[in-house]
């Protein structure tokens, strides 16, 4: 008997089965239609596509470079300002090269360095950081000491070459306001810098060799004296005489 109840347990079982294939069997298929048109669409479509665009923006920066070098400012900044617009990964490596447009072919400086402020930053990759750098040093004239601070941020603390830079920029701002002492302060620990170059290292040198050193305003300053001078005795009345 046991062996009829197992054999009906097992037919319910499968006839439940069954009607819930049937309820759910035009979902599971437009699922697996879905994935497979999801597959093809990525590997017939969108890969192709995206390696023609990557194909396109590179041949536009090379374009663009060529330009630049043979001195076509027109054709070099419609190429790399294509690719700044696209928001490709060369955007930030474009941005440089548009801003070497800007200075080389018109001179000016202040577009170039809001080009470059368009993309750098602190948090961001090397063509990122050097960008905000460069921005700094076209701005550096208009900016005062605390204000080319708030810009460099927190690269100027940086322990890299990119971070030498930085203090040194601010060094030469600081003797550029006549602020000494911070000058002297600077350039000193670019001496003994491990991120700052040879180069830069004589540099320090050079500056501090010719800023003068601040002045002594102790208490221990030998104060000036002066000696009192004698007042000059007033010449004596002629004594009248009389025949």
């Amino acid at each position: 008997m046991s062996d009829i109840f197992t054999e009906v347990d097992e037919g319910l079982r499968q006839e439940k089965l069954g009607s819930l294939w049937k309820k759910w069997r035009p979902f599971v298929y437009g699922g697996v239609a879905a994935l497979i048109i999801g597959v093809a669409v990525n590997e017939f479509v969108l890969k192709p596509q995206a390696e023609a665009n990557r194909q396109a923006r590179a041949l536009a920066l090379e374009t663009g470079i060529r330009a630049l070098d043979e001195a076509n400012y027109a054709e070099a900044e419609a190429a790399f300002t294509k690719i700044m617009e696209d928001d490709d990964r060369l955007a930030p490596l474009a941005a440089h090269l548009l801003a070497q447009v800007k200075y080389e072919g018109s001179g000016d400086g202040d577009a170039a360095a809001e080009i470059l402020a368009s993309v750098g930053g602190t948090e961001g990759g090397p063509y990122e950081r050097l960008a905000l750098l460069k921005s700094a040093y076209y701005k550096a004239d208009a900016l005062t000491l605390t204000e080319l601070e708030a810009t460099l941020g927190s690269l100027a603390d940086d322990e890299s070459m990119l971070g030498a830079l930085s203090r040194e920029l601010l060094a030469a701002k600081a003797y550029q306001e006549g602020d000494f002492a911070r000058a002297r302060t600077e350039y000193n620990r670019l001496k003994f810098d491990a991120f700052a170059p040879q180069g830069m290292a004589r540099r320090a040198d050079i500056a501090l060799a010719v800023i003068p050193q601040a002045p002594d305003t102790g208490a221990d300053a030998p104060a000036e004296t002066t000696e009192a001078q004698p007042a000059e005795a007033a010449p004596a009345e002629p004594q009248e005489t009389r025949p």
